[in-house]
């Protein structure tokens, strides 16, 4: 080493070899290319992000998933769950729906028959009342003619008729007619008359003029048109004006037809 120790400096020669360098060959750029591309592909590997034409990452890299997307609900799953649970819950609305209308449909038919039963049971009913008033006619009709009382008054008959019998008296402007009622249905009906109390109600008015008396043992009823008449319990032949049930005097009218 040439060094000046006086003044510490190389010399020129040594300062021109220390910082010669040999020059390297350059390359152009056909030196740069392969003779074998694939081969040298194949050789450096695939760079990565590269896919393949069919979509899936070549060999040797790993599969990116996109960002932003991690842990994001899955709408299209939701969707059809939704869709699913509608039908589910439409198919037990349906199913509900036909069962209730089975059981509508079948009440419907029983109110149906229950109808056609009523209709047929008042038929038969009104055929029943028909025969027990041709019944009752003919028993009526049966009995002996009316006799006519020795007095006008009914406050005299009352007493004359008084051997524990039941008697029905017609009353005119004339004469007082009677008829003993015999034992069984007629004087049974009488005295089904007698015993409806939800019938006699008190009324308004001065005691009515009676058509029609029935004397019982224990009382005389006084029957008027309007269904109204009187009831003494003490037998006497008139009373506070009341009313009757419906069809007693035309019962007791039918004793003297």
């Amino acid at each position: 080493m040439d060094y000046n120790e006086r003044n510490g400096s190389y010399s020129d020669d040594e300062l021109l070899s220390r910082f010669s360098r040999p020059e390297t060959p350059r390359t152009t750029v056909q030196d740069d290319i392969p003779d074998d591309p694939a081969a040298f592909r194949q050789a450096r590997g695939p760079r990565p992000g590269i896919r393949m034409a069919s979509g899936r990452p070549m060999r040797g890299m790993k599969k990116q998933r996109p960002t932003g997307r991690k842990g994001s609900p899955n709408y299209r799953a939701a969707l059809c769950g939704a869709v699913l649970a509608f039908f589910v819950i439409a198919l037990l609305f349906f199913v509900l729906f036909m069962s209730r209308g089975g059981k509508i449909k079948e009440l419907n038919s029983q109110i149906d028959t229950l109808g056609q039963d009523k209709q047929s049971l008042s038929a038969q009913i009104t055929s029943l009342q028909q025969q027990v008033d041709t019944l009752t006619a003919s028993m009526t009709s049966a009995l002996p003619d009316a006799t006519v009382a020795d007095t006008n008054t009914i406050v005299d008959l009352i007493p004359q008729l008084a051997d524990g019998s039941t008697y029905v008296v017609q009353s005119s402007a004339s004469q007082l007619r009677y008829i003993k009622v015999p034992e069984g249905y007629l004087s049974d009906k009488l005295g089904e008359y007698r015993d409806n109390s939800s019938a006699y109600a008190a009324a308004q008015g001065d005691a009515p003029i009676c058509t029609y008396y029935v004397l019982f043992t224990d009382r005389v009823i006084g029957l008027a048109e309007g269904n109204v008449g009187f009831v003494s319990m003490d037998r006497a032949a008139t009373g506070s004006t009341t009313t009757t049930p419906d069809g007693f005097y035309d019962f007791v009218a039918s004793f003297f037809k």
